[in-house]
């Protein structure tokens, strides 16, 4: 866990189907294929953020992404889990955001922020997953605000699936 962001610090959180491996980074358990993806020289398995930019914001926004309260019959405690961490996750891009001047993702910020207030599962909001998985959007399309001031691609989290138990990517069209 990155102590100053308060998320994951590039691969903790991910979940491999199959082993009980350790990245050499951050000492986050990985299971699953070690020859896929992010292995590294001698088949150990690596990070698959590894020398990425924003690297913490994407492993974090990837952990909730496809965390089990997106799940359709997810339970109340994953909800509320979900909904807290991306609660800090939205601090962690707000921490990053206060070194840059970028109006663009400042207004994305405010407004996963507005739609994680309104989302607080706690209060019995009729659309609160709506709102969370909205709250998410918004953090990623920050996140690409960054990226985009470094003239580089915007985060696809897909292409880190493999490294999470993920059967599904739900909501994708539910909405």
């Amino acid at each position: 866990m990155n102590p100053v962001a308060g998320v994951p610090s590039r691969c903790d959180n991910l979940r491999m189907a199959g082993t009980d491996d350790h990245c050499p980074h951050c000492g986050a358990e990985l299971r699953g294929d070690s020859r896929k993806g992010g292995t590294r020289p001698g088949g150990t398995p690596g990070c698959p953020y590894d020398r990425l930019a924003y690297a913490a914001l994407r492993a974090g926004h990837d952990a909730i992404y496809f965390g089990a309260w997106r799940r359709i019959d997810a339970p109340p405690l994953e909800i509320r889990r979900g909904y807290h961490g991306i609660g800090r996750h939205l601090d962690a891009i707000g921490r990053e955001l206060a070194g840059h001047d970028l109006p663009a993702a400042a207004r994305d910020l405010n407004q996963a922020i507005e739609a994680h207030r309104t989302a607080d599962p706690r209060e019995e909001a009729p659309d609160a997953l709506r709102l969370m998985d909205n709250a998410l959007s918004y953090a990623h399309r920050a996140i690409d605000d960054l990226l985009h001031e470094k003239g580089l691609p915007p985060h696809q989290p897909m292409d880190f699936a493999e490294w999470y138990d993920v059967v599904e990517v739900p909501f994708r069209d539910e909405w």
